[in-house]
């Protein structure tokens, strides 16, 4: 009697334990965080370091006009491609797809050596010869243009992130992942800019893309972009301020991503100083250099003269 009252008891005490697992289960999986795994889900892949996409193939016409870039300058091949992102920061919407004719780029940020050469003085804070230029305004550099032997403009917005993608739809033009054998940002540039091209380039073969300086372009800043398929885009044909790109050697490794873009009134060099409660001065908008572009088609028209919103703002220094 007793060994068959204790088989009872086990048993029930079985079917509890039983029914306790299976609801604790359930319990997990509904009340807890899930697992990286389920996080992650097809997701997975996105989170490779292989860029998707790819530049587009050159043709005979191609290869010839590419053997013919003007000294320091990369030909890129114009294409489509789907410009801006739409699960960023709010100016960066939206996503919308833009063809561009071929152009040459320079295959890195405008040296403090090339500047001085043109225009007889350094402005960089950081000053070395092989760095990029910095503490220079749009104005600054259409005298530059004017003055430099060689055809030279400001990439369009569009011109620059075709550029910068290298044919890559990922967050960076590596992947989704920041590498910093590709460019120098806070984690990695000991607070300063660093001689150009001693990170990987991109597809393109263009060097410091992202990081470094901060680069110009030739645009004027919107909030919003039109969202419709353009062709050739250069932008807003008046505004306050223009778009700059790239991010700098002390941003973080967010802010490299391919699509941000923040914005400077032409007239000044470097963004408000932003004292901290501790006198933390903030210099993360401070360095900001850029890179000439020419078109293929009429190489004369580069050299045009610089826009002005006509408001009138204090220069900062």
């Amino acid at each position: 009697m007793k060994k068959t009252m204790f088989r009872i008891l086990g048993c029930i005490l079985l079917m509890m334990l039983s029914w306790g697992c299976s609801d604790s289960s359930k319990d997990q999986k509904e009340g807890e965080a899930p697992s990286i795994s389920e996080i992650e889900g097809e997701k997975q892949q996105d989170l490779s370091q292989e860029p998707k996409g790819g530049i587009p193939e050159l043709t005979e016409e191609d290869k010839r006009l590419a053997a013919q870039a003007p000294e320091g300058m990369v030909f890129i091949k114009g294409s489509c491609f789907t410009m801006g992102n739409d699960e960023a920061q709010a100016d960066e919407k939206y996503e919308h797809e833009v063809c561009l004719d071929s152009f040459y780029l320079d295959q890195y940020e405008v040296t403090q050596a090339e500047w001085e050469k043109v225009m007889g003085f350094n402005p960089s804070k950081i000053i070395k010869p092989d760095h990029p230029v910095e503490q220079v305004n749009y104005h600054d550099i259409q005298k530059f243009i004017k003055k430099s032997p060689r055809s030279c403009r400001l990439p369009t917005e569009a011109e620059w992130e075709y550029a910068a993608r290298g044919g890559a739809v990922t967050g960076y033009f590596w992947g989704n992942v920041m590498d910093g054998t590709y460019a120098w940002f806070e984690d990695n540039s000991e607070g300063t800019t660093h001689p150009v091209g001693k990170k990987k380039p991109n597809a393109f073969g263009l060097y410091d893309m992202m990081g470094n300086v901060w680069e110009w372009t030739e645009d004027w800043y919107t909030p919003l972009y039109v969202g419709i398929k353009e062709t050739n885009p250069t932008g807003p044909e008046t505004g306050e301020n223009k778009v700059i790109r790239g991010g700098s050697f002390n941003s973080s490794a967010g802010a490299l991503r391919i699509t941000n873009r923040t914005w400077l009134n032409p007239k000044n060099r470097v963004y408000s100083k932003i004292s901290n409660y501790g006198g933390i001065v903030n210099e993360v908008f401070n360095y900001i250099g850029f890179r000439c572009a020419q078109s293929l088609s009429s190489p004369n028209t580069d050299e045009k003269p610089p826009a002005d919103s006509g408001k009138e703002m204090p220069e900062q220094k």
